[in-house]
């Protein structure tokens, strides 16, 4: 996450000057009003700027190493199908809390706004990621992560659900806590490019109108909505250049009821970007199985910050910024040559293979792949 940034506690050498208490009592104090205006600039609704941008949303950070890669050249599309990023197995230097802000204790549905063309062909020596078998991919991502927790290695979303585990519970006041990282009823809308949104550039303001557009009839607190280009539309305030997707929330246009929503883009055009490999990929479609490891790390953070004002770390990092990009120490090499750490269940009885970003577990604040067995 880039856009939130807190201040580190001073630290003194000599504790017991006089001076030097003086001026911790100094600085403690600036440092208060400083958190205090921080934690309500957290508890205001995010607005639109006059150039069509949302600054207070929480954006997903490209792939290491992003920086080295032209945007849009030859060199994003280097194969990569090396071993993705274990990362590490300790705590994090920074504990994640809560802030006193609410959760989602339940999402009572996922809805999907298609945009862009979802209907591609391609041509055999570059073949279209944007297919209706792409978007399969993602509708069975998102009923597996709303699957009950098993005693199978699949066992992803109850890293983050998990009431009774060791792995703790995403709580608010009152003791509610999230139950649930997903939803198995789906709700799709398709929306072609239109200049209603920008044409082939949406800004963020245009794509809180593509939700308020599907949302403002009948407005659902419990829902998510996600906005899922294809990859020939752009993102003006920094997809692939800053960012792989963002969530954040509005209030405002829907009469009161907080409407949570989210941005993933299809990163075929600078895949390197915001995939951890390109050559190929567990479902076969590097740039849709990216799409859905982001997808996974925008519903963790939607469940457990919603309002941008619940849990984050020290520094402002949701959960799934702290585990951003990396994969765990359990991987599954598949014989086209990718690598995948999570099997979920899908709606036809069958599973499918992924390659998800950790998540946080918020008894320890380390990362795991799933929450049975405690497999990191």
């Amino acid at each position: 996450m880039t856009q939130i940034h807190r201040l580190s506690k001073p630290q003194l050498s000599h504790p017991t000057s006089k001076l030097a208490a003086g001026a911790f009592a100094i600085a403690i104090a600036c440092l208060s009003g400083l958190a205090l205006a921080e934690s309500s600039a957290r508890s205001e609704e995010p607005t639109v700027d006059a150039d069509g941008v949302i600054a207070k949303k929480v954006g997903h950070r490209m792939a290491s190493g992003s920086a080295l890669y032209s945007p849009f050249g030859n060199l994003n599309q280097a194969p990569i199908n090396s071993l993705p990023t274990a990362g590490a197995t300790t705590p994090m230097a920074l504990p994640i809390t809560n802030h006193g802000g609410v959760i989602m204790p339940t999402v009572s549905k996922i809805v999907i706004i298609w945009y862009g063309n979802w209907n591609q062909t391609g041509t055999a020596a570059k073949p279209a990621t944007d297919t209706p078998a792409g978007q399969q991919i993602i509708r069975d991502a998102l009923f597996g992560m709303a699957a009950a927790p098993t005693a199978s290695f699949s066992n992803y979303s109850g890293i983050t659900t998990a009431a009774s585990s060791s792995l703790g519970a995403y709580t608010q006041a009152g003791g509610s806590f999230v139950s649930k990282l997903s939803s198995s009823t789906l709700v799709e809308y398709t929306q072609a490019a239109s200049s209603t949104y920008g044409n082939t550039t949406l800004t963020d303001k245009s794509v809180l109108a593509l939700v308020t557009a599907k949302a403002k009839a009948a407005p659902d607190a419990n829902a998510i909505y996600l906005v899922l280009s294809s990859s020939n539309i752009g993102e003006s305030s920094g997809f692939l250049t800053k960012y792989c997707g963002w969530h954040t929330y509005n209030a405002t246009n829907f009469g009161g009821t907080a409407v949570k929503y989210a941005f993933i883009g299809n990163a075929a055009k600078s895949l390197a970007v915001c995939a951890a490999q390109t050559a190929s990929s567990p479902n076969g479609n590097p740039a849709v199985d990216a799409m859905v490891s982001v997808i996974a790390h925008e519903l963790e953070e939607t469940v457990t910050d919603p309002l941008l004002n619940a849990w984050y770390d020290g520094s402002g990092q949701e959960n799934g910024d702290m585990c951003a990009w990396t994969f765990g120490g359990a991987q599954t090499a598949l014989s086209n040559g990718s690598y995948s750490n999570v099997t979920l269940p899908t709606s036809t009885g069958t599973t499918r293979p992924y390659l998800l970003q950790r998540a946080l577990a918020v008894s320890d604040s380390k990362c795991y792949v799933n929450a049975t067995g405690n497999v990191q």
